[in-house]
């Protein structure tokens, strides 16, 4: 951590133009947040900051920091002072009992993540600065693979991503080492983990008024990913066959007197948004379909409701630091079983049934190859 309290109860922040000065001075620094004694370690080769005695107890000092976390956290405060921004650096918020790495104005939270930890904690720190009247901005300091125009995200990367009416899921990258920005837009789902999105970076030295002109040229689009339902299918049931023999989806289905690859094609169907769900496509378009879609006649309308309750049901989500609309995936398959002629919209929230999804028969199933 940068900032420490001196003697006198004020803040003090160490840089290497003040290291020297505050080495001389032979002050005592405590913690802003547990008031125990704090080390002033300056070396040769890492960055000057303050450490807690190994013995400690307070939960800052528990969560240790990386070279890269304290040099991005420097270059935020000194880009943000350099663009006449009221920036403060580790300010402890006792309302909240959090300490934010920049607050900007007063009013802006600036979270700069490079280890991967709990979620759950990463929301917990966003409701908290949110019900403090405070806006946050969560920005990865992870390095992200990219491999064949494809962008490999860990799950804990996954929940940095943010939707946008103009910029669709997007997340925001600063790397320190290189100086540089990089934002992610329009991405877009290929497979469990693999992602094709556009980039836009800047380097660390531009002027926020230059990276939000470039982000207002940016024109709504996106990825088309090609998905065939025969190949799609033949993947789904050499997973279940090959890794998931014993599990209850696949007991369910056989105990329903089904077969995977039995399976209407308009089951299993990998949709956009299918990345901020753990469960596999397959298992909650199954649990629709079988338990409520083939219940119906042809003519037969509903509410999207009453899908939205098996939905809930038999979905697990990916953990999120920012909460959205749960219904968007379901809406989704929705929108592609009308585009089938399955389903007609009718209304608002309503649909009909057009035609009934029908089981692949015995003889289709040989170019499946199973």
């Amino acid at each position: 951590m940068f900032t420490a309290k001196d003697q006198f109860g004020h803040d003090v922040v160490v840089t290497r133009g003040n290291v020297a000065f505050l080495k001389k001075q032979r002050n005592q620094y405590s913690c802003g947040c547990c008031a125990e004694r704090l080390i002033l370690k300056a070396g040769e080769i890492n960055m000057p900051h303050f450490a807690h005695l190994a013995s400690s107890k307070c939960r800052f000092a528990s969560e240790g920091e990386s070279d890269r976390h304290l040099g991005g956290k420097k270059y935020f405060l000194e880009w943000l002072i350099l663009q006449d921004r009221q920036a403060d650096v580790e300010v402890y918020l006792r309302d909240i009992k959090r300490q934010a790495d920049i607050l900007v104005d007063g009013r802006t939270v600036i979270e700069y993540q490079c280890s991967t930890v709990p979620v759950k904690e990463l929301q917990q720190r966003t409701e908290d600065y949110l019900m403090a009247g405070l806006c946050v901005h969560w920005i990865l300091g992870q390095d992200i693979r990219m491999v064949k125009g494809r962008y490999y995200l860990t799950a804990f990367q996954q929940a940095f991503i943010k939707c946008d009416p103009k910029l669709g899921y997007y997340l925001v990258q600063y790397l320190p080492e290189n100086n540089r920005w990089t934002l992610l837009y329009q991405i877009t789902m290929d497979t469990a983990n693999r992602f094709y999105a556009r980039a836009m970076t800047f380097d660390g030295r531009v002027r926020l008024d230059v990276i939000k002109k470039g982000v207002q040229r940016i024109k709504y689009a996106t990825f088309f990913v090609k998905r065939e339902l025969a190949f799609e299918r033949q993947k789904q049931c050499y997973f279940y066959t090959r890794f998931k023999k014993q599990s209850l989806f696949l007991r369910d289905v056989y105990e329903q007197g089904y077969y995977l690859q039995n399976l209407p094609m308009e089951v299993g169907v990998v949709l956009p948004t299918q990345f901020r769900v753990k469960t596999p496509a397959l298992e909650w378009q199954f649990y629709i379909w079988q338990s409520f879609l083939r219940m119906l006649d042809i003519g037969d309308s509903f509410q999207l409701e009453r899908v939205l309750v098996l939905f809930d049901k038999h979905v697990v989500w990916m953990p999120l630091i920012w909460n959205e609309d749960r219904r968007t995936l379901c809406m989704e398959y929705m929108h592609f079983l009308c585009k089938q002629g399955v389903l007609g919209a009718v209304g608002t929230e309503k649909y009909t049934i057009l035609r009934q999804m029908k089981e692949v028969a015995n003889e289709e199933v040989r170019f499946l190859d199973i």
